[in-house]
């Protein structure tokens, strides 16, 4: 989730770990998770479908400012922090979860803990036995659950990727 610097780095090498490093970290994409948790796979769906929209009509991004995944059970949606502008800090990690938790109230904010990860694109769930793949937005829009399941039974691997742009400050 967060980018490290040399310090960090040197004390990960010592203690095999970043689980107790309280210095600075950076941050280059912003992510949403969006858990599935107890729900089922059509509420899920719903759920990231109505932060899409706040995304492009209440944030007023486009489709360009960034990139959704189906994660193999929910999705994560993925923002160049150049929309937020968040700098490095050792209080980053509170700052970018109070930011997110301030937008979408019903997002997962484990993820950004200061030693957050998620799973990267074309790895395989071992929960589900479906891949983290990368939707367009027309796929997440308009397609059902099933539908995206299907496209998770494989890598994507030929997505048509594009850059993600970043759209001014929120």
């Amino acid at each position: 989730m967060y980018l490290y610097n040399d310090e960090a780095y040197e004390y990960g090498n010592v203690k095999n770990t970043i689980r107790n490093y309280y210095g600075p970290r950076d941050i280059d994409n912003v992510l949403i998770d969006v858990d599935k948790e107890q729900n089922t796979d059509d509420f899920t769906l719903k759920k990231c479908q109505g932060i899409v929209y706040s995304l492009i009509n209440e944030l007023e991004l486009n489709e360009d400012n960034f990139r959704v995944y189906f994660s193999g059970s929910g999705y994560h949606i993925i923002i160049p922090n150049s929309v937020f502008n968040f700098t490095a800090s050792e209080e980053l990690p509170f700052h970018v979860k109070e930011t997110m938790i301030k937008l979408f109230p019903n997002i997962d904010p484990m993820v950004y803990m200061r030693t957050g990860l998620y799973r990267v694109a074309h790895t395989i769930n071992k929960k589900t036995g479906l891949y983290k793949v990368p939707l367009t937005y027309r796929e997440v829009m308009n397609n059902t659950w099933q539908q995206i399941h299907d496209l998770a039974k494989t890598p994507r691997l030929e997505f048509p990727y594009t850059t993600l742009i970043g759209d001014g400050e929120l």
